[in-house]
């Protein structure tokens, strides 16, 4: 139901953004009000693309986006807390908004399939 192959490379590259982004925001202080909004976008953007690249329904497409959500939820808040950005009460609120944004993701990813295969049967 999963690819593990696709999964990796989402979560990979959804971790270092997410640190990318963390760190970022420790040395420039305006994008500190940003870190959850920023982290929802990259766990978001990274189950929308393993949903795109699986193409395998709505179901695995949410359920990988939710595990790339969890691991960059997880890597963004542990970076912002060593960091010293945030308290320990925003880990699980972060992860768990980070998850729910990975797998609705991931069902738009499913959607963009769906609308690609219906436009290329339409020419």
């Amino acid at each position: 139901m999963v690819d593990l192959r696709i999964l990796r490379r989402a979560i990979l590259v959804g971790m270092v953004f997410e640190f990318l982004f963390v760190a970022a925001g420790a040395f420039k202080p305006w994008l500190r009000p940003y870190f959850l909004f920023g982290a929802m976008l990259i766990a978001g953007l990274m189950g929308l693309l393993y949903a795109r690249d699986l193409a395998r329904g709505f179901a695995a497409g949410a359920l990988g986006g939710a595990a790339v959500g969890v691991l960059c939820g997880l890597v963004a808040v542990l970076a912002a807390h060593y960091l010293g950005e945030s308290p320990d009460l925003f880990l699980p609120w972060g992860v768990t908004v980070c998850t729910l944004t990975g797998a609705a993701g991931g069902v738009f990813g499913q959607l963009d399939v769906l609308i690609q295969s219906y436009l290329r049967r339409l020419k």
